[in-house]
């Protein structure tokens, strides 16, 4: 079953053709990685899918439903119910603590629950870090927190771009541990990334050259020896 589909899908700003005729399905349960050169089109397929801009042309269809008819409020909520974000450049609110960073997550989606905040601040290893701000924090922590705030509303879909691309070596290792029992557990996440590493622990990586789908590579087989 697919969760997510994308049907010749472009986006294109005056001139310029950041996407052009994105045919793409992702199975729920999958792991994708996006990659390409700068310019290639994966921040703008990113906007996209996490319902942040809209495709100039084709359907964009999640959880059955095209939300590329969808307007701005819509998206908002389709965003903030079924979408877990998580950002390279963490966007933690600097003022809340590592714990009140995760519930602010919460607040806008139903109610806050501090028993359940702390759960998933764990979940990442940062129980005893939960009452740190995120100056107080390293990188690697920081992006922890951003994990564990973007999982906190159950969502169907993680999304996440460039997760290890500020981290060192063992921060890197410890996030990408993070996504594999996330995917273990039956988590869908598509991760736009340029670390070779983070791709080859996927199921497929989509490499993108021009806003075009130059090639689809399956990386492990799935589904008792399937590939998708």
């Amino acid at each position: 079953m697919n969760l997510l589909e994308l049907k010749n899908v472009s986006k294109i700003y005056g001139e310029v053709k950041a996407l052009q005729n994105i045919e793409l399905s992702v199975a729920q349960g999958e792991w994708l990685a996006i990659m390409g050169p700068s310019g290639s089109g994966k921040t703008t397929m990113m906007n996209i899918i996490g319902c942040m801009d809209k495709p100039t042309h084709g359907r964009v269809i999640l959880d059955g439903t095209d939300i590329s008819k969808e307007n701005a409020k819509a998206l908002t909520s389709v965003r903030r119910d079924k979408i877990g974000l998580i950002f390279q450049q963490f966007h933690l609110i600097n003022y809340l603590t590592a714990l009140e960073n995760v519930m602010a997550a919460q607040y806008y989606h139903s109610m806050q629950d501090e028993k359940e905040a702390l759960e998933a601040l764990a979940r990442v290893g940062l129980a005893r870090r939960a009452k740190h701000l995120p100056s107080q924090l390293s990188g690697g922590e920081q992006q922890r927190v951003c994990i564990a705030r973007a999982l906190i509303n159950y969502p169907m879909l993680i999304l996440a771009d460039e997760p290890t691309g500020n981290l060192d070596e063992t921060n890197e290792k410890i996030v990408l541990d993070i996504f594999k029992a996330l995917h273990k557990e039956g988590s869908t996440i598509v991760v736009v990334t340029h670390d070779p590493e983070v791709a080859e622990n996927t199921q497929r990586t989509v490499i993108l050259e021009h806003g075009k789908i130059a090639k689809i590579n399956v990386n492990k087989k799935i589904n008792g020896g399937n590939k998708i």
